[in-house]
Parts: structure tokens; sequence; C-alpha cells
């Protein structure tokens, strides 16, 4: 399900960014999005409007009200991810095989 969620998350921002950074978890509105350095962190902060609106248009309008960017995957909350879940599953849905 993975490569799916890579698919769809390079539809939504781009090969260019999707490359570099990856959604990592989501809590009460916050999408934490894994960054590969502090020079695309800087980048992405820059953009980071930008993306929450695409993301909003594409999904659910208000669906994501804050993107944080960490560089360490592991320092995102672990609970309330089911929001998270749902927006996956919207992205790519189980039975989708592309």
């Amino acid at each position: 399900m993975r490569w799916k969620l890579w698919a769809k998350w390079e539809e939504v921002v781009g090969p260019t960014i999707a490359k570099n950074a990856e959604p990592v978890g989501f809590q009460r509105g916050v999408l934490f999005v894994w960054v590969r350095n502090s020079t695309w962190m800087q980048q992405m902060i820059f953009m980071k409007d930008h993306m929450r609106n695409t993301i909003n248009q594409k999904f659910e309008s208000n669906f994501v009200k804050y993107i944080k960017f960490t560089l360490d995957r592991r320092d995102v909350p672990s609970s309330d991810n089911e929001g998270f879940k749902e927006m996956i599953q919207k992205i790519a849905p189980e039975g989708d095989n592309d």
C-alpha cells in the first residue's frame, strides 16, 4: 500500500517534492511530513500554504489545517492516526491495484 500512497503523493506535490518529502503522520488537522534535509526543510516551509491548499482541494476542504515538517521520522505523535488512515484510504483505496 505504501507505494500507492507515494504515487498519489507525487500527484499532489509533484515528483521533485515527492522524492524529498513524505507524509508520516496526521493528528488533529496537522499533517506531519518528513523532509530529506535542512535545505529541503527551508524550501518546504516557503511552500507549506500552497501544499496545504492543494491537499485540501484534492481531498477534503480544511482536512489539513497545518503542516509540520520534520527531519526525524520518529518525531511524530502516535495517537489519533485514524484521520491519517482515512486520508490514505482516500488517496489509495485497498482495492486499487494501479
